[in-house]
């Protein structure tokens, strides 16, 4: 299915189920960032590591509310062993900005409507054809 065919559920329910649970191992950090990896027994180069950083609002005159965006990231960087030996990185970037105004209910919104824009199979084509019809 196409995205100009697509749907969402606004407000649904995002449900993980099947997989196995693994941990994570904080590598270090900042006030502002925290490295880790996932634990599942893979070598140092074969690690895939998760940053999660946050931007705090800044006062800025220009701003529709006085404030600068929250700004809350998370980076995952997967390994990836090429045929030819040598290895790669696949990444994966989540980005959520809100006005310090947002309500948890308004945050909880965008964050589901983001997981169905990652995982319902109407985008499929999008993530991994690229493709935009």
């Amino acid at each position: 299915m196409g995205i100009q065919t697509s749907s969402i559920n606004i407000d649904g329910t995002v449900a993980t189920t099947g997989g196995t649970a693994t941990g994570m191992i904080a590598k270090g950090g900042t006030l502002n960032e925290l490295v880790t990896v996932l634990d599942d027994s893979s070598e140092f180069i074969a690690q895939t590591r998760v940053r999660f950083s946050v931007v705090d609002p800044k006062v800025q005159s220009s701003a529709p509310n006085g404030y600068t965006q929250a700004r809350s990231i998370v980076k995952v960087v997967v390994p990836l062993a090429l045929d030819n030996g040598n290895y790669t990185t696949n990444t994966l970037e989540l980005r959520l900005g809100v006005d310090p105004e947002t309500s948890d209910a308004e945050i909880a919104s965008m964050l589901v409507l983001g997981a169905q824009l990652f995982a319902d199979s109407d985008f499929s084509d999008f993530w991994k054809k690229q493709s935009l019809s």
